[in-house]
């Protein structure tokens, strides 16, 4: 394995890692306001990094194993809130992927907001679909106002940690 192969690897092992970090910690802080599923989003600062610095497979790829290793961690593979985890991820990137290929000249705000408002989407499906209970779907206005509010504050912040890394080095 040549040096920047393994230099690659080492940096998404990073991202990986500290997306896992902030997951657990996320879940640590109280928020001012205690709304039911409302969290910041914390963990999606790395694979936004990841996005712009490598690519969708390097991203699709760390926020896998990141939702996958959070559910083995905290609660399971099996449990429901590994299960909302999935669908929200999986809604979500696939939503991302589909702006970034066919949106020209989207912002990190534009694709930070769409990932938080359809992982909120998909975690409401996931809800009506494993508790069958399609009246979650009137908490969706909710979720889209703190999904935008989250969105925005994700993105401002991976601007600053994207500045700081090209400041520090080159990752491609």
């Amino acid at each position: 394995m040549n040096v920047s192969k393994t230099k690659k690897i080492t940096r998404l092992s990073m991202f990986l890692a500290l997306g896992i970090v902030l997951n657990i910690l996320e879940s640590m802080i109280p928020l001012p306001i205690p709304i039911p599923g409302v969290k910041l989003g914390l963990a999606n600062l790395m694979g936004l990094t990841v996005l712009y610095f490598y690519s969708p497979k390097e991203y699709l790829l760390i926020g896998f194993l990141r939702v996958f290793l959070v559910a083995l961690l905290r609660t399971g593979l099996g449990s429901p809130a590994s299960i909302l985890s999935f669908s929200g991820y999986i809604l979500s990137s696939i939503f991302v992927l589909i702006i970034y290929y066919f949106v020209k000249k989207i912002s990190i705000y534009g694709l930070s907001i769409s990932s938080a408002i359809f992982h909120s989407i998909g975690q409401i499906i996931g809800v009506i679909i494993l508790y069958s209970l399609p009246s979650m779907i009137n908490y969706l206005p909710i979720l889209m106002i703190s999904s935008t509010i989250s969105g925005i504050l994700i993105a401002y912040l991976s601007t600053i940690i994207l500045n700081l890394l090209n400041k520090a080095f080159l990752i491609k």
